[in-house]
């Protein structure tokens, strides 16, 4: 399980009793955690990024790309900031 902070992303929303508390798309019951960890699979695999955002799609196209891409922005520049 991630234990990246998401409570400052406007795309998420954390509701204790909702799908156990986790971190979920906002208005969705679909885990950030699901969105990241198959992006992160599919780039392990040798996809490159814009592959591994469509194949996260057809994982789960009730995301939409543009949640996607976000979800995926926002962890980049958290984690950068994290690092310094």
């Amino acid at each position: 399980m991630e234990t990246f902070d998401w409570s400052d992303c406007p795309l998420v929303e954390i509701i204790p009793g909702k799908v156990s508390g986790a971190p979920l798309l906002k208005n969705t019951r679909l885990p950030v955690e699901a969105i990241t960890g198959n992006y992160d699979a599919f780039l392990e695999e040798g996809l490159s990024p814009e592959e591994a955002i469509a194949e996260t799609l057809d994982c789960y196209p009730e995301a939409g790309r543009g949640a996607v891409e976000a979800i995926l922005s926002y962890r980049a520049e958290h984690e950068l900031q994290v690092q310094f």
